[in-house]
């Protein structure tokens, strides 16, 4: 059986996540173009973006699963990289232009120590004037290429986890797990800067996404060859990729009505949920959509059934 797909007549509707690796050089949409291509269909979206320069996993959506991009964005993301003492740049990344030079380079035990003061903390980031972020309808990259710079309001982000793999000359690899919307080039140079150095970010792959993982992840080239042999286990159901989501099992009894989206009242249902909580909700095995708590009642926010009514 393949998954993610719907058979209807003797055409093949796509329906899923694929775990795409992103390679150099490519930017999100990029990728999003040519599986447009690939596969012979324009309902993809990418939902996560990554920089040209950085690599690896990006989630595309295909077919109804494009429902789910907003909540696979939100799915916390693991990347490892490398800051580079002694340089600054504009871009706050190596192939920027150099604004700052110092000298000073941190000991491992220092450089430990400034990593751990971020770890498990919610902190607030001012996105980076290099950023596709809109101000006033127009992207800062656009703003910051006339040489100009405005005040940008700071997000709250969260690191759940962030750790020093390796330190040589002035170079340190370093682990991070975070939540949306983090920019790690910004946190490097803070952490340069907490070192009293300077520093930027030199490289960066993204090795997960919520459920997507690096080793998985297939190149373009490769979805292109299991397309053409018409193969497409590689695209996944949707909720294999929501793993920050928390799963519940509604009664078998109540199957008809959550296919057919009717709200179901919790004290039918035995269960303790949190209020305004979004939850994955199944029943009878199936996958049935995306529920919100409120009120003692479970409504659907996006409905993804498969199956047969």
């Amino acid at each position: 059986m393949l998954k993610g797909l719907i058979f209807l007549n003797n055409n093949t509707i796509l329906d899923g996540v694929i775990n795409v690796y992103k390679e150099r050089e490519m930017t999100s949409h990029d990728v999003v173009f040519q599986l447009r291509k690939i596969l012979k269909t324009k309902k993809i979206g990418h939902a996560g973006t990554l920089d040209p320069n950085v690599t690896g996993v990006l989630a595309i959506c295909i077919g109804n699963s494009t429902k789910l991009s907003s909540y696979l964005m939100n799915n916390s993301k693991t990347y490892i990289g490398e800051l580079y003492f002694g340089i600054e740049t504009d871009t706050e990344d190596i192939w920027g232009n150099i604004i700052k030079t110092d000298c000073k380079i941190p000991s491992e035990e220092e450089l430990t120590r400034v990593i751990d003061e971020f770890n498990q903390k919610s902190i607030l980031q001012t996105p980076p004037m290099y950023s596709a972020i809109k101000v006033n309808g127009k992207k800062l990259y656009e703003i910051a290429r006339k040489g100009e710079v405005i005040d940008r309001k700071s997000r709250k982000v969260f690191i759940y986890d962030i750790s020093l793999l390796r330190f040589y000359e002035n170079k340190a690899q370093i682990k991070v797990t975070c939540s949306k919307g983090t920019y790690i080039r910004t946190l490097f140079k803070n952490i340069a800067e907490k070192c009293g150095s300077c520093g930027t970010m030199s490289s960066l792959v993204r090795i997960s996404s919520g459920g997507l993982k690096i080793d998985s992840a297939l190149t373009l080239n490769k979805i292109k060859f299991l397309a053409e042999s018409e193969i497409f286990d590689f695209i996944i159901p949707p909720e294999d990729a929501l793993v920050d989501i928390e799963k519940i099992i509604v009664p078998d009894y109540l199957f008809k009505k959550v296919i057919n989206g009717v709200a179901i009242k919790t004290d039918l249902i035995n269960l303790n949920l949190e209020e305004k909580k979004e939850y994955l909700v199944y029943c009878k095995g199936e996958f049935i959509g995306v529920y919100k708590h409120e009120n003692k009642i479970l409504k659907v926010k996006t409905y993804l059934f498969r199956g047969n009514k």
